[in-house]
């Protein structure tokens, strides 16, 4: 079997969506974290229009982004001294904003929380709403407290399709940078229509359940290739949403795709990984279709 070199890190700068929360504060820790050398701007985005007077102003809303903008990457730089931080600030709608300096390699790094703290029942958060967008690059959703739990792994999330064939290759350049292990799941169920109108015949469930072993094989041979990567697999009778969850409880973070190309754009985000952004329980990274 022929091994082949570990992939380079998948994104060349890294952008923080910074407004002074706790999350977006643990969202600017975890990123600056993240071993590697890529850049990282931490961006303050102010809602409405700028006048001619606003950026020089010492007491203009502008002026005090910047200062605290400054405040923020400085404390960052202070307990990551490696790590290569600048500052942006802007006029406009956060998400718009983020999405306009978004490019295929760059990362965009925003707080969340989880589905037991949001108000909305549809959890349409920045996180939730970057993710969506048919925009090139990736998001990173991190919740204010990933510390109460012991995290051990990198999980992602595996189907098969030619999606997730380039998130299982963003999750093994992720999890090879940071040296962990890479847990590769893979949900399936029993077709619903099945269990009211039809008799499978016998032994068609062990042979359903064959051919998911056999995705997920496929997945574990290609990351296998990869030298200096350690990878295993987890086959889950579920559905996909709860196997990535629970695999999710302890890992130090999770990659899903977004598959917005799916329908109306799967209503803007594939049911999947709005899921996973919804109980937020790691830092979790989608890769956007």
């Amino acid at each position: 079997m022929t091994r082949i070199p570990a992939s380079p890190a998948p994104f060349d700068r890294i952008l923080v969506g910074w407004n002074g929360s706790a999350s977006a504060t643990a969202a600017a820790s975890w990123a600056a974290s993240r071993p590697g050398s890529a850049p990282i701007t931490l961006v303050g985005v102010l809602g409405g229009h700028e006048t001619g007077t606003d950026y020089l102003s010492a007491t203009s809303p502008e002026a005090g982004t910047r200062v605290r903008l400054m405040e923020a990457a400085d404390e960052l730089r202070s307990a990551h001294p490696e790590a290569s931080i600048s500052t942006q600030e802007l006029r406009g709608a956060v998400v718009d904003e983020l999405l306009a300096l978004s490019t295929p390699g760059s990362l965009v790094v925003v707080g969340g929380t989880s589905a037991t703290q949001k108000p909305s029942p549809f959890g349409w958060s920045v996180g939730s709403r970057l993710a969506a967008a048919h925009t090139p690059g990736a998001v990173a959703v991190v919740p204010a407290d990933t510390t109460a739990t012991p995290r051990r792994n990198l999980v992602v999330g595996y189907d098969g399709t030619t999606v997730s064939e380039h998130v299982l290759d963003v999750a093994i350049a992720e999890a090879l940078s940071s040296q962990q292990e890479l847990l590769v799941v893979h949900a399936w169920t029993e077709p619903s229509a099945w269990q009211d109108v039809y008799v499978p015949e016998l032994g068609l469930e062990d042979s359903l359940e064959d051919v998911h072993q056999g995705v997920l094989d496929t997945a574990i041979r290609r990351a296998g290739l990869v030298t200096g990567l350690a990878a295993r697999g987890s086959l889950v009778v579920g559905t996909p949403a709860d196997a990535l969850i629970d695999a999710a409880r302890t890992a130090s973070e999770v990659v899903v795709g977004n598959h917005s190309d799916h329908g109306a754009r799967r209503f803007f985000l594939g049911s999947v990984s709005h899921a996973v952004i919804r109980a937020l329980v790691a830092p979790t990274l989608i890769v956007r279709s």
